[in-house]
């Protein structure tokens, strides 16, 4: 650096004492200048640092925010929580006024999910609604399908719900997009899946017409329409079988009639060729009456004339 600057000014034409004075001034400050540079490297350390667990800090809070599944907990209030990937839940969503009710009481958030299960089902706001003859509908999304957090699930729920006598859980595991089409509707992922059963057994329902139903009357409604259904392909497959067997018999008994007929002509044929038959050789004996005496005739005329033959013979024989 320093033969750098000597050459620079080498270049410059002037006196050469000023330009000596001149060099050496700018020497000497360059190596001042280089002095503070730790300091301001420290300084640089320290704020690459600070932004660097900001960061991470920031990418950790939202990882552990992050939907990895969707328990939706419906009986007549719907309550849906969101749980990430450690099994924490991280949100609870309300539908109605009752289920924002259940919810006053109880905070449900950052507890495993199990746990937050076993509170909420035995809470006292929720053990009204869980009287004999409810039923409580647990549905699960997950983004990775884990059938471990399904079985895990309904061991849960059932050990909750071993108090409640006469009260009746159903599960499903339903795929991602079904909740967003819940939502869509304003309505929790449980009841949603339960009226799309219903609307496939009743094609006439509507979703509006059920959405403020108890998951117990649209389960009853579905198993209705179902049975109706199930009746009704019965009575048809019946009829079905029943033509067919109609058909079989009277495919049956035309093949009968085919075979009698059939002997019939062939009777009708032998007695017709018996008749021709009968009828030519009474013709052939109306026209050759004679006929038959003939060779009798000629047999005893052969008989004399040989008997003649026999005693010219003799008579013959004894001229000689």
């Amino acid at each position: 650096m320093k033969q750098s600057i000597h050459d620079a000014f080498d270049t410059v034409s002037c006196d050469e004492v000023l330009k000596g004075r001149t060099c050496e001034y700018v020497i000497k400050h360059m190596h001042r200048s280089r002095k503070p540079a730790p300091r301001r490297m420290k300084w640089a350390v320290s704020l690459a640092c600070l932004l660097l667990f900001a960061t991470s800090g920031l990418g950790g809070y939202s990882l552990y925010y992050t939907e990895a599944a969707v328990i939706s907990i419906d009986v007549n209030p719907s309550i849906e929580l969101d749980i990430n990937r450690w099994g924490k839940v991280v949100d609870q969503t309300t539908y109605g006024e009752e289920s924002e009710t259940v919810l006053q009481s109880l905070s449900l958030k950052h507890l495993e999910y199990e746990e937050a299960l076993a509170l909420l089902l035995a809470s006292d706001a929720m053990q009204q609604y869980l009287k004999k003859d409810a039923l409580v509908s647990i549905t699960l999304e997950t983004k990775d399908g884990d059938p471990q957090m399904f079985s895990s699930l309904q061991e849960c729920v059932n050990t909750a719900l071993m108090q409640c006598y006469g009260v009746k859980a159903e599960y499903a595991s339903v795929d991602s997009h079904m909740c967003e089409q819940a939502h869509e509707h304003g309505m929790s992922l449980g009841k949603y899946y339960a009226i799309q059963e219903l609307l496939t057994a009743d094609p006439q329902a509507t979703l509006d017409e059920f959405k403020d139903k108890s998951m117990k009357e649209i389960k009853v409604h579905t198993e209705h329409c179902e049975h109706r259904q199930q009746r009704i392909r019965g009575e048809l497959q019946g009829q079905s079988q029943a033509e067919s067997q109609a058909e079989s018999s009277q495919a049956e008994s035309s093949q009968a009639e085919s075979q009698e007929e059939s002997s019939q002509a062939e009777s009708q044929a032998e007695s017709s060729q018996a008749d021709f038959q009968g009828e030519s050789q009474a013709d052939f004996q109306d026209k050759f009456p004679d006929n038959s005496s003939q060779p009798a005739k000629r047999s005893h005329s052969q008989t004399d004339s040989q008997e003649t033959g026999c005693h010219g013979s003799r008579h013959h024989s004894r001229r000689n």
